[in-house]
């Protein structure tokens, strides 16, 4: 009897002790969110608070990332704006097209989802390397309004990913779409001349281009095709007084890997702009932002200002885009 009495007691000591965790991680405290806005493009998500924010890229190609102080989990919210209306199909097929050619890519899963206000969308949830070298599980969302074809990324080392899936679940399932947004992309117009008087230097751009908002340090101006590609963005830096083009370049060209993942160099070289000016010209191919591009960078010191020309598209198109880049970047002129 006193055995059985035994067996119950322990029974009863397990029992209540599944039921106080069961109720101590039903009442625990989840992890403080914070809410992003954005009113000109017409969402919102929520975040981890610590998490950094950093917007890395200007429109048609608006992206916003946010990461953990550890790196190990970053969610992103991007939006491309087309000059037509489009489909959700004809935007998964875009997506996927570019998804399906990253190194190592792997499906895990895919198909139709509902984002807010009941908005279709498409989800992919994958393996591969987003541009950071390594491989990473990602889970993705696509979704299209009117112009807008919009996606949310949350990605991770496979370990972490799956570490995380509550985490991610709930960001992901934060985005929301506001009834409406400001933004109206820039209207491409006529051919032109954008000539920068503080800077000291005039550029020609062709009919159909637009100029893109500014968005990193240097940064003079971006042109480029309403639709993202091909463009050409011209930076300024200070350099030391009798700093060579030849010495400049081939440095230049030697820590591109520092800022571009799986770079592959294909030339490098002196060359002349259309006015005789000399210039250093790099072409390349690599990832940064979650883009892989083919590169086209031509360098132009005058005393102590460098100036950085460079032309990009994507690698299967770059060779189409080269001559619409070429009288873009060789048009440069210094006043």
């Amino acid at each position: 009897m006193s055995g059985t009495r035994g067996k119950v007691s322990i029974l009863l000591v397990i029992i209540v002790a599944l039921a106080s965790l069961t109720a101590s991680c039903a009442g625990a405290p989840t992890m403080p969110m914070t809410l992003y806005e954005n009113t000109e493009h017409g969402f919102s998500i929520e975040y981890p608070e610590g998490w950094a924010e950093n917007v890395m890229r200007p429109v048609p190609f608006f992206y916003i990332e946010f990461s953990d102080p550890e790196g190990r989990l970053s969610a992103g919210v991007s939006l491309e704006y087309k000059t037509e209306e489009l489909t959700l199909a004809d935007a998964v097929s875009e997506a996927k097209t570019y998804i399906e050619a990253m190194p190592q890519f792997e499906l895990i899963s895919e198909g139709n989802v509902t984002i807010s206000k009941g908005i279709p969308g498409y989800e992919i949830v994958g393996e591969g390397d987003l541009g950071t070298g390594k491989v990473e599980r990602f889970r993705s969302i696509m979704g299209v309004r009117e112009k807008q074809a919009l996606s949310v990324i949350v990605r991770a080392e496979p370990a972490d990913f799956d570490q995380q899936k509550q985490l991610i679940d709930t960001i992901v399932d934060s985005f929301k779409l506001l009834p409406t947004y400001t933004f109206v992309p820039p209207t491409p117009g006529a051919a032109g001349t954008y000539t920068s008087a503080e800077y000291g230097f005039s550029i020609n751009h062709p009919a159909g281009w637009i100029k893109f908002p500014l968005s990193r340090p240097g940064e003079v101006v971006s042109l480029g095709s309403a639709e993202g590609f091909p463009g050409v963005m011209v930076s300024a830096e200070v350099v030391g007084e009798g700093t060579t083009l030849a010495d400049f370049g081939a440095q230049f060209s030697q820590g591109l890997g520092e800022h571009w993942s799986d770079c592959e160099l294909f030339s490098q070289g002196e060359i002349a702009l259309d006015d005789g000016t000399p210039a250093y010209e790099i072409v390349f191919s690599g990832t940064t932002e979650g883009y892989t591009l083919k590169c086209k960078y031509v360098i132009v010191i005058q005393g102590s200002q460098a100036f950085f020309l460079m032309g990009y598209s994507m690698p299967d198109r770059f060779e189409q885009d080269e001559a619409a880049m070429d009288e873009v970047v060789c048009s440069f002129h210094l006043e």
